[in-house]
């Protein structure tokens, strides 16, 4: 039996006044990690075990008060044997 991984990249590009209010909750996922940030743009790199989990995140963070766009610039999917993670 295998498990997938998946692991995407987003640039999220955000209003300066809400950046804090922004990173605090995209930190508040699980699957979440902050890589590089500016004052208007985080890059965010999410980590699943399905597209559909990326999905939804990509979803959660796009709903941010604050968040202007989210955009995916990397997918990269790869099976992993039992008891790999």
């Amino acid at each position: 039996m295998s498990n997938e991984l998946h692991v995407t990249s987003l640039i999220v590009q955000v209003h300066p006044e809400k950046m804090a209010e922004v990173r605090q909750q995209i930190m508040a996922i699980k699957n979440a990690e902050l890589s590089a940030n500016n004052d208007v743009k985080l890059v965010v790199v999410l980590e699943g075990t399905s597209q559909r989990s990326l999905m939804d995140d990509i979803s959660t963070i796009n709903g941010i008060p604050g968040v202007l766009t989210a955009t995916m610039v990397y997918h990269q999917s790869e099976d992993l044997e039992e008891g790999e993670v």
